[in-house]
């Protein structure tokens, strides 16, 4: 019965904040529901059979027009979400000239969600403090997923993760989403000042064990691979290494020989099946990209022309990707995809180069936290090479983050309001 209400408390701050106060409510909903998903880990607990996150996406884009501003910090200009653009714009030619229809349309259903939600959010965005609320949203609820699958382990013995994945995630998917959480609250912690940053801290063994329970090696490669980054980019590196040292000493007791064993197997990936099949459904995304290389096959359509390329299965998913984008809407698409990674990537590097030297509290955690979107994408980059995961929206969330924080003043006191002109002349105050 909590959790009903909770979730109805949320509902109604996303939906009716952001008519009356403002777009911004609805969005911080949308991204906790995102990321959360919530109707997954209380599926025993929520009767009602409610569109959480459609009902605050509606409400968002409602309190956009209420409360439209011109005085938005451009992003029409950056290239990043240009790129943005021309990778929808082509997802959706693919998808109309699909190969099948019908099964192109249920995962371009959710493209369009993300989509649609990114740039109503680039519109939204002003303040970095809304930057900070989203970056906190997201890191708790990986925390806290982390928190539940940890808890179901220690009191009921079950390793759900492994079994049956996560919010529509399998185990792979779901280890990855979890390895992101580990630097976004490192780096959390390293920009914040009050005593509660501690509780950082404290997710990060909880995180890398539920990754580690996962099973997934791309996500426990993925993770060691970005290791170096978040040292390169800490403040103390002495002590971020003798951390790192402790935290290794600890992770054979974390994960147990099974676990140890799965990642070890990673040097034997010829004998490996799993490895082996992943091979056999790259090498054939490949040729059907070459066959189809403009709009490719259509969202998916890969899966159903997969075995007669030379994968092991019928239906066979590719396994990457930047495969399956390449096969599913055509090398362009991936060109597309690329540039968005690239532009991110420059976007925040720019950034912490005019930040590197911060003096005020908000400027030094406005560069720890391009700090944290830096190496919890490059481990989504890395873990890409090994699944399917171009509806994932976290990423996607973190892509926004990356591109909209030039355009803010961490410097700036946002606790004043700034006050809009409505109608003829009355004035209404703006937060958002």
């Amino acid at each position: 019965m909590i959790h009903t209400v909770l979730m109805l408390v949320l509902l109604a701050v996303g939906t009716i904040g952001s008519i009356l106060r403002g777009p911004f409510y609805g969005v911080a909903c949308y991204y906790l529901f995102a990321v959360l998903r919530p109707q997954y880990m209380w599926e025993w607990a929520l009767k009602l059979d409610i569109g959480w996150s459609f009902y605050v996406a509606v409400a968002a884009m409602l309190g956009t027009l209420v409360w439209w501003r011109t005085d938005v910090p451009a992003s029409r200009n950056n290239p990043g979400s240009t790129a943005m653009l021309a990778f929808a714009g082509w997802v959706t030619l693919s998808s109309i000239f699909a190969l099948d229809p019908s099964v192109s349309y249920r995962f371009y259903i959710e493209y369009v969600k993300i989509f649609v939600m990114f740039f109503l959010s680039m519109r939204v965005l002003r303040e970095f403090s809304q930057i900070q609320v989203l970056y906190f949203i997201a890191t708790v609820a990986l925390g806290y997923i982390a928190y539940e699958i940890n808890a179901l382990y220690v009191f009921q013995g079950r390793v759900d993760i492994y079994n049956y994945g996560y919010g529509g995630l399998d185990n792979n998917g779901a280890g990855l989403m979890l390895a992101m959480g580990i630097p976004l609250a490192f780096f959390l912690w390293q920009g914040s000042r009050h005593w509660w940053r501690w509780a950082f801290v404290a997710m990060i063994p909880v995180l890398l064990h539920a990754v580690l329970m996962s099973y997934s090696r791309g996500a426990m490669l993925s993770l060691l691979l970005a290791t170096p980054l978040m040292v390169v980019r800490s403040r103390n590196k002495r002590m971020m290494i003798v951390a790192l040292t402790a935290l290794l000493a600890l992770v054979p007791v974390l994960a147990g020989q099974e676990i140890r064993d799965r990642f070890f197997t990673l040097k034997q990936y010829q004998q490996d099946g799993s490895a082996n099949s992943r091979f056999a459904s790259w090498t054939a995304a490949f040729e059907i990209a070459k066959d189809y290389p403009i709009l490719g096959a259509g969202v998916r359509n890969s899966d159903i022309l997969s075995y007669q390329y030379g994968a092991d299965m019928e239906g066979r998913t590719i396994h990457s990707m930047y495969l399956q984008i390449a096969a599913d809407s055509g090398f362009p698409a991936l060109g597309f995809y690329l540039a968005i990674i690239y532009f991110t990537w420059f976007s925040l590097r720019q950034f912490q180069k005019q930040h590197r030297h911060a003096q005020s509290c908000n400027e030094k955690l406005a560069f720890n936290i391009s700090c944290g979107l830096e190496v919890s994408l490059m481990i989504f980059v890395v873990g890409a090479f090994f699944l399917s995961l171009e509806n994932f929206e976290l990423p996607f969330l973190l892509i926004l983050l990356s591109l909209k924080l030039p355009a803010m003043q961490p410097n700036e006191d946002y606790t004043q309001r700034s006050i809009k002109k409505v109608g003829g002349g009355h004035e209404k105050p703006s937060t958002f």
